[in-house]
């Protein structure tokens, strides 16, 4: 526990001095705002002994194409159903953004939590749920729209269906979107990686440029890849980024 306080004691002091920092949002931030992770364990039986097929499988633009009808019942029930609330880690790093400490954001999560709190800059690799749009004639339409829908939601255009705007398992992640979040790593003068762990994919790949000494990872979870940051502290997000953010 002592070793921890210097550890936070230490990162405040790196946060005071820094001006660029990039944060990186994990999966982490998104059960402390009340969420759920599917592909944890016990939630892949209950998805499979519910809908008889996996997340990967439903969640997959090979199902969206496919199987729309049961995409949807799967992807209104099961993603947009439960309400979320941005955790209090959200306002912390809304706070840097207005100290005008916060270079970038980059999060895989699409639940927009973020754009609760007003936090701007932001990379959203996966997509936002937000975001829905005809593939036809691009007409962009709500969250609403698409939960009220009594199945398939439709275009009011033209009868596509609307495209959820977020990314299905067998897409790739845009190039654009890849290339700002490697750069805003490679010139950040801090990265705070929250809620996830060094072997994530996403975390790896952000990083892979990153050559400062100033990665701090804050999760609740040990992993044996915590060596691979400078600084760790375990423990929830929301509980310890108001003892580094002054």
């Amino acid at each position: 526990m002592a070793g921890q306080r210097a550890i936070i004691a230490k990162v405040k002091e790196l946060i005071e001095s820094s001006s660029s920092i990039v944060v990186l949002f994990g999966v982490g931030t998104v059960i402390e705002s009340g969420g759920i992770n599917l592909w944890s364990p016990n939630e892949c039986y209950r998805i499979e002994d519910k809908y008889h097929q996996s997340p990967d499988e439903m969640m997959s633009v090979g199902f969206y194409s496919a199987r729309r009808d049961k995409f949807f019942k799967f992807y209104k029930e099961e993603i947009l159903s439960p309400k979320l609330t941005p955790a209090p880690l959200y306002s912390e790093i809304k706070r840097l953004q207005d100290e005008g400490k916060l270079r970038k954001v980059i999060t895989q999560n699409y639940m927009g939590l973020h754009n609760m709190v007003g936090i701007q800059d932001v990379v959203e690799l996966h997509g936002n749920i937000n975001h829905n749009f005809c593939p036809h004639c691009g007409k962009e339409f709500s969250l609403e729209y698409v939960m009220n829908a009594k199945s398939v939601p439709l275009c009011d255009v033209c009868g596509t269906s609307v495209r959820p705007g977020i990314c299905l398992f067998g897409e790739n992640i845009s190039n654009d979107k890849m290339t700002e979040a490697v750069n805003a790593c490679e010139g950040a003068d801090l990265i705070l990686v929250l809620g996830s762990n060094m072997y994530d994919n996403m975390v790896k790949f952000c990083t892979g440029t990153y050559h400062g000494n100033r990665l701090v990872l804050i999760t609740k979870e040990e992993h044996y890849t915590d060596k691979c940051a400078d600084y760790v502290i375990h423990g929830h997000v929301s509980d310890i980024l108001p003892q580094i953010i002054s």
